[in-house]
């Protein structure tokens, strides 16, 4: 095949599939992260707000950056927010990771550690924050918040409103204590999509998790790991013990 063709192929291939951008940029995605990709409020009301529990290291960085990048490539403005300025920041290398590897990037008119911005006549612009930055005002095409169980909940909620009408907000994250935005909707019976990817599910972290649970309390194990919402006080009965207090082999007693 002509190398020009194949290229432009390639390049038609990604710009249609989320997914394929992922397989060219870092290598073979979960199954989860293809869901995720995979959203599409067109096609389901409900993924205009995506909710993904993620366990420790299972990827859900490297994923807000495709998305990022994905919507940043036809023209749309993303906003990213995280805890800090260190988490925006790592955010953003992810992005570019992207960009790198993206044979139709589109024009660059600016960049900076934290900001892309494509030329006027393709429109895209992607803007990294920390939570804590004062970002009122802006408007965009999607929102993506990373731990989000950990951002504040005033500077969480002001960035829903920044939302287009026709836009999406994507919220991922560690779990963290029984409260807050992200456990409230997790929890609740709102119209939205909920994914799960938890550590010990994930063939390519196995060994990793498994030193973790030798290592880590349990409790934090579990919210690490299991991506379990674990409140801040150390339980009477620990999980192991009940668990081995019981077999799904005995009937139950039946009192008469």
């Amino acid at each position: 095949m002509d190398e020009h063709l194949r290229s432009f192929l390639q390049g038609l291939t990604i710009s249609l599939d989320p997914v394929e951008r992922f397989r060219m940029t870092v290598g073979e995605p979960d199954p989860w992260q293809v869901e995720l990709l995979r959203t599409d409020p067109a096609q389901n009301e409900q993924d205009r707000m995506v909710l993904a529990l993620c366990g420790r290291q299972s990827g859900k960085s490297t994923t807000c950056g495709c998305l990022a990048y994905d919507d940043f490539s036809v023209g749309k403005t993303v906003i990213l927010t995280a805890p800090s300025l260190r988490q925006s920041t790592e955010l953003f290398r992810r992005i570019l990771e992207f960009k790198n590897t993206d044979p139709f990037c589109p024009p660059i008119v600016r960049q900076t550690q934290t900001e892309l911005e494509a030329h006027p006549r393709h429109g895209g612009r992607i803007v990294v924050v920390p939570a804590t930055d004062q970002a009122r005002g802006m408007t965009a095409d999607t929102i993506l918040a990373d731990e989000a169980c950990f951002l504040d909940e005033d500077a969480l909620t002001a960035f829903f409103p920044m939302r287009k009408e026709s836009g999406r907000i994507f919220l991922l994250s560690t779990p963290n204590l029984r409260e807050g935005t992200f456990y409230d909707t997790w929890t609740s019976d709102k119209s939205v999509t909920r994914i799960t990817a938890r550590s010990i599910d994930i063939p390519r972290r196995r060994a990793q998790v498994e030193f973790d649970r030798r290592t880590m309390s349990e409790m934090k194990f579990r919210r690490e790991h299991l991506c379990e919402f674990i409140g801040a006080g150390t339980p009477l009965i620990s999980w192991e013990t009940l668990e081995r207090s019981s077999n799904a082999d005995v009937r139950a007693l039946e009192l008469a």
